[in-house]
């Protein structure tokens, strides 16, 4: 057998390198495209859904130190248009279980991101699978949560904002940073155009710009038809949270 015959030997594969979350949160934002890519071949999810678990958990904690929940809840009382019809007592009873919602959903609000983590990951899943687009459920909820992260930075932000303040008002918790147009209307004279002027925020539109990317890459889909499932979805969420500004506007 000549010396052509023998095969050379292989060196042995490298194991492929352990994903890094934390290079990975840049990349996100910095070159989704290439990011999102490594996301979907690889998918990883549990450092980066702590770090916006425990972000949300000390920000309700310092929140709740520096808000004034009962002050809040007559603020919320005196926006709603039957105010007027209420008496002193019910007013203030009003007030109090309104005050006692909103200090119940600030220390439970690291358990609602996660819910709404979960929710966004499954219907869109769902929603991709039916126009014949790939993926499972982990890779679906690695996309959401990486994609999670401008919301992050708007949470810091505003959290910034609003430890810098002697009290906090409820337009000022609805909207610290002013990163959209909702700081135009007052919610109690026009909730409608307040909701709505709200929900075009710039935070907003970047994760969902980041969802279109993350999920074109995991479906194996175009990112004009990822836009067209992510968007649309977008649009609906956003149309069912004016139901309410809508029969208060009526009200009035």
């Amino acid at each position: 057998m000549s010396e052509m015959d023998v095969s050379a030997p292989q060196p042995p594969s490298q194991p492929a390198a352990k994903p890094n979350p934390f290079a990975r949160i840049v990349g996100v934002l910095m070159s989704p495209g290439e990011t999102f890519a490594s996301i979907a071949s690889r998918p990883d999810w549990v450092v980066p859904a702590a770090i916006i678990l425990l972000l949300a958990l000390a920000g309700s904690l310092l929140i709740a130190t520096k808000v004034d929940f009962q002050a809040l809840g007559r603020e919320a009382i005196e926006m709603n248009p039957r105010a007027a019809e209420m008496s002193a007592s019910q007013a203030e009873s009003a007030a109090g279980m309104t005050a006692g919602i909103m200090r119940i959903s600030t220390f439970l609000s690291p358990v609602l991101v996660l819910l709404a983590l979960l929710v966004v990951s499954a219907i869109l899943l769902v929603s991709f699978r039916a126009m014949g687009g790939e993926g499972d459920f982990r890779a679906a909820f690695a996309v959401t949560v990486y994609a999670w992260f401008p919301r992050v930075i708007k949470g810091l932000l505003g959290l910034i904002v609003l430890m810098s303040r002697q009290s906090i008002s409820m337009l000022e918790l609805q909207n610290p940073l002013m990163s959209n147009l909702g700081f135009l209307f007052d919610p109690r004279t026009k909730p409608l155009q307040f909701a709505l002027a709200s929900s075009i925020d710039i935070f907003t539109i970047w994760s969902v710009i980041l969802l279109v990317i993350g999920f074109a890459a995991m479906a194996r889909v175009s990112r004009a038809k990822s836009a067209a499932i992510v968007v649309g979805w977008w649009i609906v969420v956003n149309l069912v949270s004016l139901i309410g500004p809508a029969m208060q506007a009526m009200r009035r």
